[in-house]
């Protein structure tokens, strides 16, 4: 089953869901750290009125112990939360997983600024199922606006990271599925990104797909209702 497609899957709401007792998700996120090196204006981190977390590796035990016994076969180690801010945990916790509990699906999302070759081998190597890259930027100069930060060094970084993990995972046979999203800000944001994709992203991955912006207001609060995009750009197979 391709990304999208299990994407589809999960954001439709079968019928057997829509009841007052409805059977449990098939698929669940737990945010294990809540700490993220970026402060993009359209993401909720920023309006959290308590600081950065991590999860305790017992309470997670637990909590996935717990869900795993009443059927949920898909597990993600992030929400909203960069999960490479605390690499040691994530590797911890995509082991006890896929060795403790044999989850058949493990996936995360990231920026993949701090996602370097190490790190990167080290959760292929504990069994992570999907590793998925959000590539929202064209070039450093969008990434200085939209992300909150001046560093550009970390935009360089999470574009090489795409290759090493690819690299990676060929070297030594990991069954890591990569793949890759983009935010469409705008209906100029594809053309805009088409080289910086089609050097850095597609010949790694082994899916990229397009998102709406959900929260458009927030990242562009002076941009007119009738200009607004919406969910223009839903899904792209």
């Amino acid at each position: 089953m391709s990304l999208t497609a299990r994407l589809k899957s999960v954001a439709t709401i079968p019928t057997e869901y829509l009841s007052e007792t409805p059977p449990v998700p098939k698929s669940v996120k737990i945010e294990i750290s809540s700490r993220c090196n970026y402060r993009c204006s359209y993401c909720a981190l920023k309006s959290r009125p308590d600081g950065p977390k991590d999860m305790d590796f017992g309470f997670f035990k637990k909590i996935t112990t717990e869900m795993a016994g009443i059927g949920i076969k898909e597990f993600g180690v992030f929400y909203i939360g960069e999960p490479f801010t605390n690499p040691e945990l994530l590797v911890e916790c995509i082991e006890w997983l896929k060795a403790g509990l044999k989850v058949p699906y493990v996936f995360l999302t990231t920026n993949g600024s701090l996602a370097n070759g190490t790190k990167v081998k080290a959760a292929m190597k504990a069994g992570l199922d999907s590793l998925k890259y959000s590539v929202n930027f064209a070039d450093a100069e969008q990434f200085r606006a939209m992300s909150g930060l001046k560093n550009e060094g970390l935009f360089h970084s999470s574009l090489k990271s795409i290759k090493v993990a690819r690299e990676m995972r060929d070297s030594f046979k990991y069954g890591t599925k990569i793949y890759a999203s983009s935010i469409m800000y705008d209906r100029e944001q594809e053309a805009r990104m088409r080289p910086l994709l089609q050097e850095y992203v597609l010949p790694y991955v082994d899916e990229h797909y397009w998102l709406p912006l959900f929260n458009e207001v927030a990242a562009f609060p002076g941009r007119p209702k009738s200009e607004r995009i919406g969910n223009v750009a839903g899904y792209h197979d």
